[in-house]
């Protein structure tokens, strides 16, 4: 098995304040393609990222990225953001944003944030099934 230089990299991280906030094209793909559907995933499991911390783990918009927080691991889709917010991170709720630690029970969920570090991801993102399996 032939091995790559950069695999014995560790590659960069960022730290974040992950911010989750309830997203009304989410909703709606999930009430007209189901919770199971690929437009919903695709909405789902995303992270809006400030450029400058993209640009520190090496990633573009698009690009698949790991977040790891207390509570666990997930792998999304990064989305460049249109404004500056360095540090902060946001995701809208669900699956994705529960299995680090945000809960539908929290009040206002709409506010919750939680501390994580995000990093360039191998992986693929998971199947929602997968996902509310955690």
């Amino acid at each position: 098995m032939k091995m790559e230089f950069g695999e014995f990299l560790a590659a960069p991280e960022c730290g974040v304040v992950i911010v989750t906030y309830p997203d009304i094209f989410r909703t709606e793909a999930g009430l007209k393609h189901g919770k199971f559907s690929r437009e919903y995933q695709e909405l789902s499991a995303v992270i809006v990222l400030d450029s400058g911390d993209m640009a520190k783990i090496g990633v573009n918009d698009g690009d698949l990225v790991e977040i790891k927080s207390e509570a666990g691991v997930v792998v999304v889709r990064t989305k460049e953001s249109e404004k500056e917010h360095p540090g902060v991170g946001y995701m809208p709720e669900g699956a994705w944003a529960n299995v680090l630690g945000a809960s539908p029970v929290t009040l206002p969920a709409s506010t919750l944030a939680l501390s994580a570090k995000v990093k360039r991801s191998r992986q693929e993102i998971p199947v929602i099934e997968e996902v509310y399996h955690r």
